[in-house]
């Protein structure tokens, strides 16, 4: 295993934000993601989309489920509504930016794709510590998930940058014959 496919599935694993599949959610998605290895759209790549259209689908949840949380009527003062909105639309324009980005890259494998998506991934982890900040001074119950998705983020940008696996998917395109230096195939020897 690599350090970065270690640092990832530390992170995932002691990791409860809404964009992370909960066990056993999370385990499927990597036995899935797993036996998808020889795949372009395998391995930790899979679990990137699984886990951002999943995210898609529960912050679309939270959402609704707290839509009165967007109201300013229920806000002391229109400042902490303000700050509120701050915290939290921006964050979730990026996840709807990134997802469109990432879905067109599925099609369009090209190097500027990847670099549009890398662009909107360092862009999502400005606007996660600009959300952790504000939630940690004034609303500091709700500073756990910023902070958990900043990790998310961090090692998601990385992946993106260091991956050999997106660099061969999307920048050189040649996975069909580099997937053999990566994970060869096992010869069944006839008895």
């Amino acid at each position: 295993m690599h350090n970065l496919d270690a640092l990832l599935v530390a992170a995932i694993a002691t990791s409860g934000s809404q964009t992370t599949p909960a066990l056993p959610g999370g385990l499927v998605a990597w036995i899935v993601c797993n036996a998808r290895k020889r795949r372009a759209i395998g391995g930790w790549l899979l679990f990137y989309y699984w886990q951002l259209y999943g995210g898609l689908v529960l912050s679309a949840f939270f959402f609704t489920a707290n839509i009165q949380s967007y109201v300013p009527e229920n806000f002391d003062d229109k400042t902490r509504f303000a700050l509120f909105l701050a915290s939290a639309v921006p964050e979730l324009l990026v996840l709807l930016v990134q997802a469109t980005i990432a879905t067109f890259a599925l099609g369009v494998r090209t190097r500027d794709m990847l670099k549009l998506l890398r662009q909107v991934l360092v862009v999502q982890v400005v606007v996660e510590i600009l959300a952790l900040a504000i939630d940690a001074k004034y609303f500091p119950d709700n500073s756990v998930f910023p902070g958990l998705m900043l990790i998310e983020e961090v090692l998601w940008l990385a992946y993106f940058f260091k991956s050999a696996r997106v660099r061969h998917v999307f920048a050189i395109r040649d996975w069909d014959v580099a997937v053999n230096t990566f994970h060869p195939v096992k010869l069944k020897l006839s008895t």
